[in-house]
């Protein structure tokens, strides 16, 4: 019996000095990650920050470096030639700091209108990650999808309750706690194939206390023989949509 391929694919935003300690664990459960990081951004202290020293560290440790625009300003809000600034600028600072090509970018707070889909294609990113949660495919690549997220949104009522097919018991689990849904997620992926992406942010994780939750999931889906690991950079590859 030929079992469908199951792909797992992980990102983590922004740039945080946290995000070697994610990178951590990740490395403990063999899974794979594309760290998306605006060098400067304006909603961290400059202290927070991860530095160029730890951007060079992820790299060297693997994991795929993304863009993320230079300062993590909201892309609509802005006038598109300083958007397009922001993403080139963003692309071209990383490249300087790990010496290596930077092809995936994410929207920051996933925020974009067709002219950010055209300025990213533009600047040579090969794939763009979206905030958009509850696929087990890619979607198109400039407007790439996710499955789960790193966090109990509280507007998921109706996702979980489909999920649960109808127990609201389990219902419950997954809406109140975010690893139980990763991990229901998780096996659907095993079962149906697909591609599977986590996402979250480091600095978020701990602001909530989240570390084990996030653990719990990494021993789950990590280690496994009947899954392809990759970043998010090599999705394109991949032919999977």
């Amino acid at each position: 019996m030929t079992h469908p391929a199951v792909v797992v694919t992980t990102s983590w935003d922004d740039g945080h000095r946290l995000d070697p300690r994610l990178a951590g664990l990740l490395e403990k459960y063999g899974v794979p990650a594309t760290f998306y990081i605006a060098p400067r951004n304006i909603e961290f202290d400059a202290a927070d920050r991860l530095p160029p020293s730890g951007i060079r560290e992820l790299a060297d440790r693997g994991f795929e470096i993304g863009g993320h625009t230079l300062s993590h300003r909201r892309l609509p809000l802005i006038p598109e030639a300083e958007a397009r600034e922001e993403i080139e600028a963003g692309k071209a600072e990383l490249e300087d700091v790990t010496g290596a090509e930077v092809t995936s970018f994410c929207y920051p707070r996933g925020e974009y209108r067709p002219v950010h889909v055209r300025q990213a294609a533009k600047a040579r990113f090969t794939l763009a990650r979206t905030v958009v949660r509850g696929s087990l495919g890619t979607g198109p690549l400039m407007e790439a999808a996710t499955t789960v997220n790193a966090y109990a949104h509280r507007v998921d009522v109706p996702l979980v309750l489909r999920l649960a097919a109808g127990n609201p018991a389990k219902a419950a689990r997954m809406y109140l706690n975010w690893d139980e849904l990763a991990i229901h997620w998780f096996e659907l992926c095993r079962r149906d194939g697909g591609v599977y992406h986590l996402w979250g942010h480091s600095w978020e994780v701990d602001e909530r206390g989240d570390w084990d939750r996030l653990e719990r999931v990494l021993a789950h889906i990590g280690g496994r023989t009947d899954v392809r690991y990759v970043t998010n950079g090599e999705l394109p590859g991949m032919g999977i949509a």
